[in-house]
């Protein structure tokens, strides 16, 4: 059953997320409304108003926030996966270099590390809404400085470019928790894995635009950060339409009538780390570790895939053939959430969820060892099919591990406020794209 010593999950168990019940304070007002309480419907008629803490009262409005936050998710992946499939191989090519070519992947991801924090207060602040509407703006600027530099080959803008790319990749990584937070508790866990299954529309755009874009021009590659540019342009129109922006503890306001702090202190403390909430939390540390764990063993293959598919050692494939592995792996990555994992999540637990997925990922070293050239007699060529296969176990032991410590991490889980959720989400952020950065730098060196 539930840990309600931490206010989370313990073990495998047959119950729901639900809400932590709070005294409320002998100081604290009535709630009041948000600024997004009055917005109608779109068909004209009386919309459910927000709640003082940012969440729809009603479950079929939420879900319309759930599908904007999903379609956001599906644009700012299909620009990821135009990093993924492209970009290693790009700069490679421009610099020589394969070390240089995942490093360029290193740079996008330590952007995230930096970002994670600091976007983590601003939701606090603002709403998620508004700030991955920002983000998608840098992301379409940044598209376009890389863009740029394929003509100015300066190779400073190149990457000063994918570091704003990754800044905007780093706060989409909240529109999970924004689809969570649009519905009633009970619903929380299948919404946050709808939310991310509108990766699965990425799985057929990002590589396949990335296929049809990749000579458009006459400097290879610089078209996809064009089609790239538009994708978080797009992030931007569904990031917009969200009406609900979320729990906003800055809008609680005193017994006098002033506006009180946000919980946790000043801006400068907001950006520490949350040691006291992982301390108070045993979800929460499991919730980091399990989200750390996944995109870490997940981005070291993947970082190192297209080069070793396409180098003359390993594979000799063509970057088609390596951009068609890689929307495998992201199907793989993404549509198991619009499948159910989250309902899986809600029957068997996180814990359960997240161990499955850890086996996944021992298979899929397994398998990889299995499949060195020098054992299966291709010649020294490692097989198109070997690829495929390692790459889908590889997706599904991220979903599994991903959604469930992403579950773990949920308000109703960690036992903590909304500020407090948020610094613990915005911790696991950052630890977990400064490992992948570095598993990012050492993958190329090990090619």
């Amino acid at each position: 059953g539930r840990d309600d010593a931490n206010g989370g999950w313990s073990g495998s168990a047959r119950v729901q997320l639900a809400d932590v019940s709070r005294p409320p304070s002998p100081r604290a007002p009535a709630p009041h409304p948000s600024r997004d309480a009055s917005l109608k419907s779109d068909d004209g008629g009386d919309d459910e108003t927000t709640t003082s803490r940012g969440v729809r009262a009603g479950w079929g409005d939420g879900w319309a926030d759930v599908a904007f936050a999903s379609l956001g998710q599906a644009a700012a992946a299909s620009g990821f996966g135009i990093v993924v499939a492209s970009l290693a191989v790009a700069t490679e090519r421009r610099t020589g270099s394969e070390a240089v070519g995942t490093l360029a992947l290193a740079v996008e991801m330590f952007a995230r590390a930096v970002a994670s924090l600091p976007a983590a207060r601003r939701a606090n602040a603002r709403g998620r809404r508004e700030v991955i509407a920002h983000a998608g703006c840098l992301g379409v600027l940044g598209s376009l400085v890389a863009f740029a530099d394929f003509y100015l080959d300066s190779h400073v803008l190149y990457f000063l470019g994918l570091a704003l790319v990754g800044v905007a990749n780093c706060v989409a990584q909240q529109l999970r928790f924004a689809a969570a937070e649009a519905v009633a508790p009970a619903h929380r866990p299948r919404a946050l894995s709808f939310g991310v299954a509108g990766g699965t529309l990425a799985a057929f755009i990002g590589p396949e635009v990335a296929k049809a874009t990749r000579g458009a021009l006459a400097e290879e590659f610089a078209a996809c950060f064009l089609a790239m540019a538009g994708l978080y342009a797009a992030l931007v129109v569904f990031a917009s339409r969200i009406r609900s922006a979320g729990p906003r503890p800055r809008e609680a306001t005193n017994a006098d009538g002033a506006e009180d702090a946000a919980p946790g202190g000043d801006e400068a403390s907001s950006l520490a780390w949350p040691s006291a909430e992982l301390a108070r939390s045993v979800n929460a540390r499991k919730g980091l570790a399990g989200v750390t764990c996944a995109w870490t063993a997940m981005f070291l293959v993947m970082s190192a895939a297209p080069l070793a598919m396409t180098g003359r050692r390993e594979g000799g494939h063509s970057f088609d053939e390596a951009a068609t592995a890689l929307q495998l792996h992201m199907i793989a990555m993404f549509l198991p959430g619009l499948l159910g994992t989250g309902d899986v999540v809600q029957r068997f637990g996180p814990d359960a969820v997240s161990n499955a997925g850890c086996a996944l990922y021992l298979a899929c070293a397994g398998f990889t060892y299995a499949a060195v050239p020098e054992r299966t007699g291709y010649g020294g060529r490692v097989p198109l099919w070997t690829f495929h296969v390692l790459l889908v176990i590889l997706g599904l032991a991220w979903n599994l591990t991903f959604i469930a410590g992403s579950a773990l991490m949920l308000p109703d889980g960690l036992a903590l406020d909304a500020a407090g959720s948020r610094r613990v989400q915005g911790a696991a952020e950052s630890a977990t794209f400064f490992a992948v950065g570095t598993a990012s730098a050492v993958a190329g060196a090990t090619l």
